[in-house]
């Protein structure tokens, strides 16, 4: 046994579905003698209606799961409780962590009309980490997905491989849901083939709902409708803010949408910063659903490269306030920027963003404009933007990172204060030893000071 950092007794307990026994008690359970179920060591029962709290993994434990395939009959019939939701909870510096050891294929048939079969209700304090999930092996169901975090706080979800399906509802369909929860954490998890969603938006691997402090970086998403949707998030204090970074996404409909972000007016929205977005529908996508939001978004050190659209703007700009799209590059899309149906860009501050081999830099209003009429007549993109090769190494082979003659080297500014601010490179690649979409490197994101005010 070992001590937490709360001085918890905590233990490794270990399942195994070919040599295991859902008979072995909790104190008994050893790397020699595991249980044979996940629901053993969730439930700390074998049946899902009657859990046993004291017989379940407990704040501090490791549940690792040995390779294998793991079917499970038993469900919950609701789209926000998975089927392994943990009884217990972890606790500050013991989380309960449930890791795969190699590959641990997750399936699901069972009598209910559908869940997801991991993830959280309720609960915090809790990792997930390495597990593989087919979905044409989970009974999900409409507005919902596989892996769902409901009404929980400090949750990381990592280094899933979560392959979807086309499903036949009209329903938001995703990978990853997020709803009602904070402080959580969604990284390093490859996502593809989510599909079947009413629209491309709908359709996005993540998607989050009312919720603060949630982190989503290092994610792999492609071949799917959308990648990652802020559909409905609230702000909150500058260490609650929604932050997506490092995530590469490409073959999509659209990579990253903006929505209800920052609905109830508070000083803190999102970041969307350092992702890379290639060979999709729309890069960067913000819909105004009302008078409120979205607000209070800083999209800065993106690189969006052969998508149809670089940045959309959708109808409702009345309610955008303090958005800014600074030191991006936009390479290779047939428009950079895309507000076909609005006429008021006021609230959106451009600025130091280079574009290349853009078709039409900016559609307003159904009208075409250059970079120089984008700038007069919208005062946008007037300070530090260009329009000229950023000169990455390979785009086209899959390396975004500047050359050494790139005249985006050091013309943007650090306005999110990651380096001490100043003068930055453009793109995604801001010192070129990032690591963006999937990595083993995984550490507790580092607290980034709060930027300077605007003006």
């Amino acid at each position: 046994m070992m001590l937490g950092a709360t001085g918890i007794q905590s233990k490794e307990l270990y399942v195994d579905g070919a040599n295991g026994d859902d008979s072995v008690s909790y104190a008994q359970n050893s790397a020699s003698s595991p249980w044979s179920t996940l629901g053993r060591a969730m439930w700390g029962s074998t049946n899902i209606n009657s859990p046993n709290a004291g017989q379940a993994a407990q704040a501090g434990d490791t549940v690792i799961v040995r390779a294998g395939v793991y079917a499970t009959t038993q469900g919950t019939g609701e789209r926000y409780e998975p089927i392994y939701n943990p009884v217990n909870d972890g606790r500050p510096g013991d989380p309960i962590t449930i890791r795969a050891e190699g590959v641990v294929s997750l399936q699901s048939n069972t009598s209910t009309i559908g869940e997801p079969i991991i993830g959280t209700l309720n609960r915090q304090y809790i990792v997930w980490d390495g597990f593989y999930i087919d979905e044409i092996n989970v009974d999900t169901k409409a507005d919902t997905g596989p892996v769902v975090v409901w009404g929980s706080s400090n949750i990381t979800i990592q280094n899933l491989t979560v392959r979807g399906k086309t499903v036949n509802w009209g329903d938001n369909h995703s990978a990853i849901r997020i709803e009602y929860s904070t402080d959580s954490l969604i990284r390093s998890n490859h996502l593809f083939e989510n599909r079947g969603a009413s629209n491309q938006y709908n359709g996005s691997a993540i998607i989050l709902y009312d919720s603060s402090g949630i982190v989503m970086e290092h994610n792999e998403i492609h071949d799917s409708q959308g990648g990652i949707f802020i559909k409905g998030a609230y702000g909150g204090t500058a260490n609650h803010r929604i932050t997506v970074r490092y995530n590469l996404l490409y073959n999509l409909g659209v990579g990253i949408t903006h929505g209800i972000v920052n609905d109830a007016g508070t000083a803190f929205g999102a970041r969307t910063y350092q992702n890379i977005v290639h060979n999709s529908g729309s890069g960067i996508v913000f819909i105004g659903y009302n008078g409120s939001s979205p607000a209070n978004i800083d999209v800065t050190n993106n690189t969006l490269y052969a998508n149809n659209l670089g940045i959309h703007v959708k109808p409702g700009t009345s309610g955008y306030r303090d958005v800014v799209i600074r030191n991006n590059i936009i390479l290779d899309s047939s428009y950079g920027i895309q507000g076909e149906d609005v006429t008021d860009v006021s609230n959106i501050t451009f600025s130091n963003n280079i574009y290349s081999s853009v078709g039409t830099l900016a559609r307003i209003a159904y009208a075409n404009h250059s970079l120089s009429s984008w700038q007069s007549n919208f005062n946008q993109d007037l300070v530090g933007s260009m329009q000229s090769d950023p000169m990455l190494v390979n785009a086209a082979g899959g390396n975004f990172r500047l050359s050494g003659a790139s005249p985006a080297l050091n013309a943007g500014l650090d306005i999110l204060n990651m380096f001490g601010g100043g003068a930055i490179n453009l793109g995604a690649y801001v010192t070129g030893d990032e690591v963006i979409g999937v990595t083993s490197e995984l550490v507790d994101p580092p607290k980034i000071p709060m930027p300077p005010t605007l003006q």
